[in-house]
């Protein structure tokens, strides 16, 4: 077992190979970021948001976060 860890200076793949399989996704992929994000997937983003905001409202009255005033 090698004790050498990866790091950004030296990444596991070469540059050829990333920017090959970057590429080969690009194409795969291309098409359905194209494509219009369905209606029940915006609503339900838009109801986790509005949930995330309430709970974000409720906590900022707390000092400690506990909920206790």
């Amino acid at each position: 077992m090698s004790d050498k860890k990866e790091t950004s200076e030296h990444p596991a793949l070469e540059p050829p190979i990333q920017a090959h399989l970057g590429d080969q996704l690009k194409k795969l992929y291309g098409s359905i970021l194209s494509e219009p994000i369905p209606e029940k997937l915006t609503m339900l983003l838009d109801q986790l948001e509005k949930a995330e905001r309430k709970e974000r409202e409720g906590l900022s009255g707390t000092v400690d976060g506990s909920g206790d005033r």
